[in-house]
C-alpha cells in the first residue's frame, strides 16, 4: 500500500469517526437541552374548547416521550382567532424548541390568502404533527333560532357567535352565506368555544357557524342527543360517520367556482388539531419532538384519555402537514382572490 493511499484511508476513517461522534452528540443534545426545561404549548383560544382540551391531554402524556423529559404547560393566548398566538410563537417566543403553537387549523390558509395581521410564513413552519381532526359543523339552538335545516337558515337571520378573522366559526358561516345563501349574522367578541356555548344557552346567540364535531360532542353531546341543537352542515373532505345525512359544504356549492372555493376552505380541516414550532428551532430538537409526538399518538393511556374526552386520534405527521401546505399553495390565484373577497381578508 502506498503512503498516499494509506493517508487517504486514515482521512476517510477520521471523517467517518467524526460523523459518528457528531451524530451521537446530535442525538444526545436534545436530551441535554430538554432536561429540566419547561415547554410552553401556546393555545390560540380560551380554556375549555377543543384546541385547549386536546393540547392539555398532549401536555400530560408527551413529556415522557421527549428526550430529557421536560415539563409541558399550556398557556392560552386569545386574540384574532389564533393569529395573536401564531404571531407570538413564530416571531416573539424563544426559537429553541420550548414554545409550541397550538393554533387554528386555518392559520396557514389565512396567511396564504393574504390575511391581515399574519406575521408568519406557513411555508417555514416546522410542523410537529396533528394529533386529531374532525369535521367542522354549523349548528343552531332549535328553540331560539326557529331553524332546523340549512334551508330554514336561508329564510331568516340567524345570530352566530364568532371569535375572530381566522376562527372556524367566522370562516364557515361566511362561506355558507356566500355559497348556500344562508342568512347567518356573525357576532364577534367571544374568546372561544366555551364562551360561545354559554351565550347560546343564555339565548344571546342562536348558534355557531363552525367548530369541530369532536369538540361539540366532547363538551355538549347532550345538546345533540336531546335534539336541543340541529346540525345544519359540515365541512371536511368526507362526511363524519355519525352525520351521514348532514350535507358537506362542497355539497352546497352549485357552480364550478363555488365548488373550488368550498374545496379550498375544506382543506384545513385535514390539518386538524395541529402543533408546530418556529423556524430557527434546531433540527435535532424538531426531530425529537416529532418522534415523541408520534409515540404519544400510539400510547394506550393517551388514547384512553382522548376517548374519554370524546376525541378520536387521527395522527398526521409533520411531513404530511408540510405536503398539505405545499398543495394549497398550488391552487389557482383566481380561486384565492374570490375566497379572500368572501372572507373579507
Amino acid at each position: 500500500m502506498t503512503l498516499l493511499s494509506l493517508k487517504g484511508l486514515l482521512c476517510a476513517a477520521t471523517a467517518a469517526t467524526g460523523l459518528l461522534v457528531a451524530s451521537a452528540a446530535s442525538a444526545q443534545s436534545a436530551a441535554d437541552f430538554y432536561k429540566g426545561k419547561t415547554v410552553n404549548l401556546i393555545v390560540g383560544f380560551g380554556a375549555g374548547g377543543g384546541y385547549d382540551l386536546i393540547t392539555r391531554i398532549v401536555a400530560k402524556h408527551m413529556p415522557d416521550k421527549v428526550p430529557g423529559k421536560p415539563t409541558m404547560i399550556v398557556q392560552n393566548m386569545v386574540g384574532a382567532g389564533g393569529v395573536k398566538a401564531a404571531n407570538h410563537v413564530y416571531a416573539i417566543a424563544p426559537k429553541d424548541g420550548t414554545s409550541i403553537a397550538a393554533v387554528n387549523q386555518f392559520a396557514a390558509m389565512y396567511q396564504l390568502l393574504g390575511g391581515e395581521g399574519a406575521q408568519y410564513d406557513p411555508a417555514k413552519f416546522q410542523w410537529v404533527g396533528s394529533i386529531s381532526s374532525s369535521n367542522n359543523v354549523a349548528f343552531v339552538w332549535v328553540e331560539t333560532s326557529g331553524v332546523k335545516t340549512i334551508a330554514d337558515a336561508k329564510t331568516k337571520e340567524v345570530l352566530m357567535g364568532g371569535s375572530g378573522v381566522i376562527s372556524d366559526a367566522n370562516i364557515y358561516a361566511n362561506m355558507m352565506n356566500a355559497i348556500a345563501g344562508t342568512k347567518f349574522k356573525i357576532i364577534n367578541g367571544y374568546a372561544g368555544t366555551n364562551e360561545t356555548n354559554l351565550a347560546i344557552e343564555r339565548g344571546e346567540l342562536h348558534g355557531r357557524g363552525g367548530g369541530s364535531y369532536a369538540s361539540l360532542m366532547s363538551q355538549k353531546a347532550d345538546w345533540v342527543k336531546s335534539g336541543k341543537v340541529a346540525i345544519l352542515a359540515q365541512v371536511g373532505t368526507e362526511k363524519e360517520p355519525d352525520l351521514p345525512n348532514v350535507p358537506l359544504l362542497t355539497d352546497l356549492a352549485t357552480t364550478d367556482e363555488a365548488k373550488q372555493i368550498a374545496a379550498l376552505v375544506s382543506m384545513p380541516v385535514a390539518v386538524g388539531y395541529n402543533h408546530w414550532v418556529a423556524p430557527g428551532v434546531p433540527s435535532e430538537r424538531v426531530a425529537a419532538l416529532r418522534t415523541a409526538y408520534e409515540a404519544t399518538a400510539k400510547d394506550a393511556a393517551f388514547i384512553a384519555d382522548m376517548e374519554k374526552a370524546q376525541f378520536d386520534v387521527r395522527l398526521r405527521t409533520g411531513a404530511q402537514l408540510d405536503a398539505l401546505v405545499q398543495d394549497a399553495a398550488k391552487i389557482p390565484q383566481p380561486v384565492f382572490d374570490k375566497t379572500k373577497a368572501i372572507l373579507g381578508w
